[in-house]
């Protein structure tokens, strides 16, 4: 109560002289407030004045004009600039002992409020007689300040003008404020910008005396009474509390102890059992009362164990602890068996002295059955792996050792049994996703193997490599065999191609030959003449030395069409292998009277493709076009080429006008073997699909609107790296 009646009494004594100071802050600042606007209207009626004295001209050396200037300036410190300017804010005159010029450009009355070199202003300007002119008057308002604000109220406050936004204009004095923040705003009539007059209370304004500290020093001993009645209170109340807590944690341990699954056996220095837990007498059937006192042999000892456990309870009473335990085997009262690992150590009694050992056992019966069937598993699935034809092995992700191998995987890379451990080579370049399936050539043994790798889990958590490698030395054989043969087909195909091409291989041919025995005649009659002329001769030469290039162009196309060789990709462009086709077919396309169009995108990329192949795709299909269209009438056949960009593909069509394909045929066209013509050997459209899937492309056939077929085959642009050939 003494406490409560001193705090009370320091916040009505506290709100008391918080009212008094608020009070007087307030007729302070509207004594002040007083002072400036008063102080602001002389200024005004001042300048009014001034600009009367203009009333017939702008004659500003007459004497009263001068007069009133000076006595503007002299007796209103803040009127730092006096200048007479016209409409556009240009001065024509200003005072000398007012050195502000800023120009005014607006109406009559207060302008804004600026600030040069640190220091605000604010301007008024008058209108003179003419209507013409502005008397314009510049005042700093920190002076205002200055010599408006009394010494008695810049000790007591910071005196600041602040614009409508709250921020700071001008200030007298800097002091370090009251942290209470005692303050007080008072908006001025005039000048009417949106002007304030704010004080705020400085720190430290008021001394203290020894009687206003003696209310808080009461207050301070009448709170150590309060703290010393609490200490009395809870002294008196530690003693019940200690035994209760006693009582607590006593029962709380037996709790524990009883509901533990462990059991926990204390015996003394002799061997003697002093404590024992529910859990191990349930584990060996024995109540409590049977097992406490009892010393070596102990009843829950197997009669066939008794050295077993006579020596591990000779070993702790020695103090010889083995930190992995002692696995003996005990027996229930009921003579059942089971397996446990104890695990002792040192009793210490409260003091720190030793009293005797402590133990605790687990029954691992379950866990010994759980891993010997574990084990069993293990042998099992070795046994699966062993047995399989694939090489498995498993690594670890970051050191690379090699955990775990089968057979095949040892004798496929000459392992041996006694190899300890060891770290393993990746068979390719390994990714966690998508998972690694690639082929691998084992230079060494030179086998092939297909290789899966996978990442997974160990059975300690760890990241680990899976690998299979399968041999597919014999697939590798028998795929380039095939190879081979395909290859074998397409050379047979060009050569048959060339044998039922030969009359007309025959005539162009015979174009250049001819051409070269004409201009040897024409050579012959120009030397027999008296006069030479040499510029025909060398002229008629150069024809000779065309079409001799032009008959070895045809035979090299005829050489490298027909020529067999190993597949070889390069840089190649569809116009060029186009052309050559068509160079070739030229005159049976002109013998069956065959219109051909042609349709191209514009800038094609070129392909990476052996041309020879490609070559041959496109004169098997315009050949089968053509002979497709022998009973087609002559005004009516018509070969349409198009090449076009699809995305990365390219896609050339090749549509004619013939009889078409019927429905039933198109599943058997690209068959081996398979023709509608009746001396055909039905390889040559399974050969084209051979080398369009060998170069990743398709290879298909439509109706074409109008009568006839579209054979459509599509090549990538792009350079990839799988398809490459070794």
């Amino acid at each position: 109560m003494f406490a409560l009646a001193f705090a009370a009494y320091l916040l009505l004594t506290r709100e008391e002289v918080e009212t008094q100071r608020s009070n007087q802050l307030e007729q302070d600042m509207l004594w002040q407030k007083q002072a400036i606007e008063q102080q602001l209207r002389t200024d005004t009626d001042a300048l009014s004045g001034l600009a009367a004295t203009l009333y017939s001209s702008l004659d500003y050396t007459v004497p009263l004009f001068q007069a009133r200037a000076l006595s503007l300036t002299q007796n209103s410190p803040e009127v730092v600039g006096l200048t007479i300017q016209d409409a556009q804010g240009h001065i024509v005159w200003r005072a000398a002992q007012a050195w502000q010029t800023l120009p005014f450009k607006g109406e009559p009355g207060w302008g804004d409020i600026t600030e040069q070199d640190r220091s605000p202003l604010l301007q008024y300007a008058v209108t003179t007689p003419d209507r013409q002119h502005f008397v314009v008057a510049t005042l700093a308002l920190d002076r205002l300040l200055q010599q408006q604000v009394p010494w008695w109220i810049a000790q007591r406050y910071q005196v600041a003008l602040i614009d409508a936004r709250q921020n700071m204009i001008a200030a007298k004095s800097h002091r370090q404020l009251d942290p209470s923040g005692v303050f007080k705003s008072v908006a001025l009539d005039m000048p009417p910008v949106g002007l304030s007059l704010r004080a705020e209370v400085y720190y430290g304004n008021e001394r203290r005396t020894f009687a206003d500290y003696l209310p808080w020093l009461l207050f301070a001993l009448a709170g150590a009474i309060l703290a010393t009645t609490r200490l009395l209170q809870n002294h008196m109340r530690q003693h019940a509390d200690a035994v209760l807590q006693l009582r607590s944690e006593t029962a709380l341990r037996e709790a524990m102890e009883n509901s533990l699954v462990t059991g926990m056996r204390a015996m003394d220095m002799t061997g003697r059992v002093i404590y024992v837990n529910r859990a191990f007498c349930d584990m060996v059937g024995f109540d409590e009362a049977e097992l406490l006192g009892h010393q070596p042999n102990m009843p829950y000892w197997p009669p066939e164990e008794l050295d077993r456990c006579q020596a591990a309870s000779d070993a702790i009473l020695a103090g010889r602890l083995d930190p992995n335990g002692f696995a003996v085997r005990f027996m229930r009262k009921s003579g059942e068996r089971f397996d446990v690992r104890l695990y002792a150590s040192k009793l210490i009694n409260g003091e720190g002295r030793q009293i005797g050992w402590m133990a605790s056992l687990y029954d691992i019966t379950e866990i010994r059955r759980e891993r010997q069937a574990l084990q069993a598993s293990h042998e099992r699935f070795v046994t699966v792996l062993n047995g399989l034809d694939a090489a498995v092995a498993v690594s670890d992700a970051q050191s690379g050792e090699l955990l775990m191998s089968n057979h095949q995987f040892d004798r496929a890379f000459g392992l041996p049994d006694w190899r300890g451990r060891c770290c393993v080579v990746p068979f390719v370049p390994r990714r966690a996703e998508p998972p690694v399936d690639a082929e691998w050539f084992d230079g060494y043994r030179e086998h092939w193997y297909q290789i899966k790798s996978r990442q997974s889990v160990w059975v300690d958590g760890s990241a680990v490599w899976l690998e299979i490698a399968t041999d597919i030395t014999a697939l590798k054989t028998a795929a380039a065999r095939e190879r081979r043969q395909n290859e074998t087909l397409q050379q047979t195909a060009r050569l048959i191609s060339m044998g039922e091409m030969a009359s007309s291989l025959a005539h162009e041919l015979n174009q250049p030959l001819g051409a070269i025995a004409s201009y040897a005649s024409g050579c012959r009659n120009l030397l027999a003449a008296p006069q030479p002329n040499l510029p025909q001769l060398s002229q008629a030469i150069d024809k000779m030395g065309e079409q001799a290039k032009r008959a070895g162009q045809i035979i090299r196309g005829i050489r490298e069409f027909v020529q067999r060789r190993a597949p070889h990709r390069k840089r190649c462009h569809i116009d060029a292998l186009l052309d050559t086709v068509l160079g070739l077919l030229g005159h049976e396309i002109t013998r069956r009277g065959v219109q051909v169009s042609f349709r191209e995108d514009s800038q094609l990329p070129s392909l990476y493709a052996d041309p020879v192949m490609l070559e041959q795709v496109i004169f098997n299909l315009i050949k089968n076009a053509l002979e497709a269209m022998e009973a087609t009438p002559p005004t009516q056949r018509m070969l349409n080429i198009d090449l076009a960009r699809d995305g990365n593909l390219l896609r050339v069509v090749i549509a004619d006008r013939g009889a078409g394909i019927a429905p039933e045929q198109l599943e058997q066209l690209f068959k081996p073997f398979f023709t509608t013509k009746d001396a055909g050997m039905g390889m040559g459209l399974n050969i084209c699909r051979s080398i369009i899937e060998h170069h990743q492309g398709r290879l298909w056939v439509e109706a074409n609107h109008g009568g006839g077929s579209r054979f459509i085959f599509t090549v990538p642009f792009n350079e990839d790296s799988d398809a490459i050939e070794p």
